[in-house]
């Protein structure tokens, strides 16, 4: 009787029938469906997220200031500032889906182009991507007021007219770069001292600088505005849009 090498019989294991009813596959085999397998879970998970990301990364805010939005290419809910540090989630797109640190520590969308690799880790993280839609965002950010134009891509008018406990310096009125509006009570941080002069903007007439209101905090307390004074800067010097005392300004002047 031929008696038959160990090697021969190991090459021939992948024919042999299977074994109470399970097939039995060679090593190579088992490797191939462990890849394959993996490749149909990722595309499963992409599938039922929507997004691919390239992982977090630690990145710093490179120009003077940069928006937060509760949405790419949205509302403005706060600002970041040089060397700042955020913490990039991965979300591929022009805006970034990250915690933010400096003295907000918040997840929110960021202009990309506006961070450079680089600074502190931000501990904590974001979890899956968040965009507010403007029923949530009127809801989770405002007292319910809305300035809008026609367009709906700027505020309304407003006019500076100082009253009640309106702080005035003389004759300017400081804005606020952070007042987490987000919060029952607004805490105001990163003043922006005399960020606006009384009889210069929002005035009522042609030679000043017009003024926009977009929306009341959730206390009713400040407003964000757009400060037409300082257009366009694209994150250099003076930021355009900041809150301001609501106690400042008189909204939807006639």
């Amino acid at each position: 009787m031929k008696i038959r090498r160990r090697a021969e019989v190991a090459s021939d294991e992948g024919a042999l029938p299977p074994r109470h009813g399970r097939p039995r596959f060679t090593c190579w085999q088992r490797g191939l469906m462990l890849v394959f397998s993996s490749l149909v879970m990722a595309a499963a998970s992409l599938v039922s997220t929507g997004v691919a990301t390239a992982g977090p990364a630690s990145t710093k805010v490179d120009s003077d200031y940069t928006l937060l939005r509760s949405a790419p290419a949205s509302w403005v809910i706060g600002t970041a500032y040089r060397d700042w540090s955020a913490r990039d989630e991965g979300v591929p797109g022009t805006y970034a889906w990250a915690r933010v640190g400096g003295d907000l520590h918040r997840c929110v969308w960021i202009y990309r182009d506006a961070t450079t690799p680089g600074g502190r880790d931000v501990a904590g993280s974001c979890g899956a991507p968040r965009q507010h839609t403007d029923d949530e965002f009127k809801r989770l950010f405002t007292n319910g007021m809305i300035g809008s134009n026609k367009a709906g891509n700027d505020g309304a008018p407003a006019l500076l007219r100082p009253h009640g406990d309106c702080a005035v310096h003389n004759g300017k009125v400081d804005g606020w770069g952070n007042v987490k509006p987000w919060l029952a009570t607004t805490e105001p941080t990163r003043r922006l001292r005399e960020a606006l002069t009384v009889g210069v903007d929002g005035t009522s007439t042609s030679n000043g600088h017009p003024v926009k209101w977009r929306y009341v905090t959730r206390d009713g307390k400040f407003v964000m505005v757009h400060a037409t004074r300082y257009d366009p800067n694209e994150g250099r010097g003076h930021q355009n849009w900041f809150f301001v005392q609501r106690s400042c300004l008189q909204l939807n002047p006639d």
